[in-house]
């Protein structure tokens, strides 16, 4: 059996946009590739739809068993993202009857806008962006088409603004049915009304949302008209998505399969370079593309990356040199919290990661002054339930 890296760096070499059929199945060779092993892997990563096209493309001489699990993996999601766009068309038809004209993100619109088949991107859920006027409309829509909301305030835990509520419907499996996923059979998904793009994670925040609601476009996802980010906004997006999710120690492999699509278009490199300098993002930007081109070879200009390290701290450069697909993998490994001295450590560890992407002391003593505020913390809710409890019976 090959180690957990070995067999994602193999399909990481297989999606590879340089990469020969040849020159792959000989690196399968040397490694002794087991496909059985390497066919779950890609589906736990949510890979295998596109593992799938290309060795169909390549038309290599794989087992038959291991081609099958691809290729019924990429059926099943072509039947799950149909379903999606069925409930995203739903939604978009009772928020125009209000007057809502919400902005598709992430999997919806990358699905059926970037990609050559809609099958070959998994999809979790559905994110739409309003403003936070329209917000409270958007829920009452949603609730009118039997969506129950869950809300958690921003001010509370991580501190995350961009979305404090998640909405699906009663009659709904839980969502946390599988830990995974790309492994999940469930056929309604949750919708999650977001008011800004600014990604935060203990004082760590970068807002990148001005000027992208004037910027947006139409676009046919799935057949349904609606609104999508401008091109270059999608790829800024989708960079400081995947570093926050990288922070957080939550990074999907499918989110860097994402730049390389998105980074093949039409893309004007200065006008996205700028936008990255204004909204104080370079250090994300420059992180997420420099994986994209290294480990996919996504067509990333030089004098773009140049431009972005400028304007990036040293210590962040550095970093970045060195970064490898076992850091990625590295940060997905969390183990799962069980213990209250656990989750102190766990607290501690995430504001230090995120204190290592601050761009200067200011940022870094942002992070780390949330430790300080404790009832926020969840942790320290935690501990207060049984006292609080012990207060409501007496």
């Amino acid at each position: 059996m090959l180690p957990a890296l070995t067999e994602t760096e193999l399909i990481f070499s297989a999606l590879h946009l340089a990469q020969t059929p040849s020159a792959w199945q000989l690196e399968c060779e040397r490694a002794g590739v087991n496909w059985d092993s390497l066919t779950v892997r890609a589906i736990v990563l949510g890979l295998a739809p596109a593992l799938h096209a290309r060795l169909a493309e390549w038309q290599i001489n794989a087992p038959p068993k291991a081609l099958a699990k691809l290729g019924v993996t990429r059926q099943m999601h072509a039947q799950r993202n149909a379903a999606i766009y069925a409930q995203l068309g739903e939604a978009l038809t009772a928020f125009a009857e209000r007057g809502l004209r919400p902005i598709a993100l992430k999997g919806v619109h990358l699905a059926a806008a970037v990609y050559p088949d809609p099958a070959l991107r998994p999809m979790n859920d559905i994110d739409l962006l309003f403003t936070p006027a329209e917000l409270p409309l958007a829920e009452s829509v949603l609730e009118s088409l039997g969506y129950g909301g869950k809300h958690k305030s921003a001010k509370l835990g991580p501190g995350v603004t961009k979305h404090t509520s998640t909405f699906q419907r009663a009659n709904a499996p839980a969502q946390a049915s599988t830990p995974n996923p790309y492994l999940s059979s469930q056929a309604e998904r949750m919708i999650e009304p977001h008011s800004s793009l600014e990604e935060s994670w203990f004082g760590l925040k970068v807002d990148i949302t001005p000027g992208m609601r004037e910027r947006a476009v139409g676009a046919n996802l799935g057949g349904h008209t609606c609104r999508a980010l401008a091109r270059e906004d999608l790829l800024l997006h989708l960079c400081v998505h995947f570093c926050f999710h990288l922070i957080m120690g939550s990074p999907a492999m499918v989110q860097l399969l994402d730049l390389r699509y998105t980074s093949t278009g039409d893309v004007d490199w200065d006008v996205l370079a700028q936008r990255a300098l204004e909204r104080d993002a370079a250090p994300f930007a420059l992180a997420a593309l420099t994986l994209a081109r290294r480990l996919l070879g996504a067509p990333i200009p030089e004098p773009t990356l140049a431009r972005l390290a400028k304007a990036s701290p040293a210590s962040h450069r550095r970093r970045v040199s060195q970064m490898t697909l076992a850091d990625v993998l590295h940060r997905t490994q969390q183990k799962p919290l069980r213990t209250i001295i656990q989750r102190l450590q766990r607290g501690l560890t995430d504001r230090a990661e995120a204190a290592r992407w601050a761009s200067d002391w200011r940022g870094q003593w942002r992070v780390w002054r949330t430790a300080l505020d404790v009832g926020r913390t969840d942790t320290a809710r935690l501990l207060l339930r049984p006292i609080v409890a012990k207060g409501e019976k007496a």
